[in-house]
């Protein structure tokens, strides 16, 4: 099981319709209507696309296969508020990066065989490390090459793994655009601002970034950012000053800094500060005690 191979895998849009499907049935389907109903025979020739899809997330836990009768259901009940197809998008995505990120889908995040979702989070965890603004897809494998040395460890073995880690990177909110694109965990981070911090919360810069680190853990601080880290060369990455954030978190705070999500206060000289870094490396005017999240007052 490779989540970074869509053909044997399956694709983020599928995933979106079996979620949407299963989340607007009145009564549980089975596993055959379900793919019926999603992949009706006299319309597609081959529906296996859509068995591998929920094969694999019934596995990674996003849907529950009740015992005997093979009935489907979402492992966790949808949000109460679904009307839009924007609103499914979002519900999947929120739902599918929660499993993948989850620990139990990443027990053994170097695992060769049955590796479940370590392949695409170990990926997203080094990909979110790197100078986003510099970087080419195109480019990866000899990147990689050069930051790995032990072949074993290495994510992107070949264009195969690049084009899932591409697609699902952006379904999962870390790329901008399907098949490639700017990396940018804003979207990523605008789901879980809420797990983060409140309207009208004031935090310290470095536990609002701690909080984030904790609910996406591919970003700066997170446990699978730091264990991908500590397996790279040494010297294979520029060393950030203290509380200096990564190119790709830098990019979504300094996003949320423009359009007032998020306000970026220096209230005292005391405490940690954390350091936003642009194109050019540290941006010096950007260095910050506090997260300050404003509320939004209704037009």
């Amino acid at each position: 099981m490779s989540l970074l191979n869509l053909t044997n895998d399956g694709l983020p849009n599928i995933l979106v319709v079996l979620y949407a499907t299963v989340a607007k049935a009145r009564t549980p389907m089975s596993r055959d209507d379900l793919i019926e109903a999603i992949a009706p025979a006299n319309v597609v020739q081959d529906p296996r696309l859509a068995r591998t899809t929920l094969i694999r997330w019934t596995e990674l836990g996003l849907f529950r296969v009740s015992e005997g009768s093979e009935q489907i259901t979402l492992a966790e009940a949808p949000p109460n508020d679904l009307k839009s197809d924007a609103d499914f998008v979002r519900a999947t995505r929120v739902a599918a990066r929660r499993a993948t990120l989850s620990q139990e889908n990443n027990a053994d995040l170097w695992a060769k065989e049955g590796a479940r979702a370590a392949d695409l989070t170990r990926s997203l965890a080094w990909l979110l490390a790197q100078d986003v603004y510099r970087l080419k897809f195109g480019d990866v494998n000899s990147l990689e090459l050069n930051q790995i040395a032990d072949s074993n460890l290495r994510l992107m073995q070949n264009n195969t793994r690049v084009n899932g880690l591409q697609f699902w990177g952006n379904f999962l909110g870390f790329i901008r655009q399907p098949g490639g694109g700017d990396v940018d965990p804003t979207l990523a981070i605008r789901d879980v601002l809420d797990d983060c911090i409140d309207p009208g919360e004031e935090l310290p810069a470095t536990e609002f970034v701690r909080r984030l680190g904790s609910a996406l853990p591919v970003l700066d601080g997170g446990e699978y950012s730091v264990a991908v880290l500590s397996r790279l060369n040494r010297g294979a990455l520029p060393s950030l000053q203290p509380g200096q954030l990564s190119h790709a978190l830098s990019r979504a705070m300094l996003g949320f800094l423009a359009d007032q999500t998020l306000q970026f206060r220096n209230p005292s000289d005391v405490g940690s500060a954390i350091l936003l870094t642009g194109r050019g490396g540290p941006r010096t005017d950007h260095r910050y005690t506090s997260v300050l999240r404003p509320r939004r007052t209704a037009r």
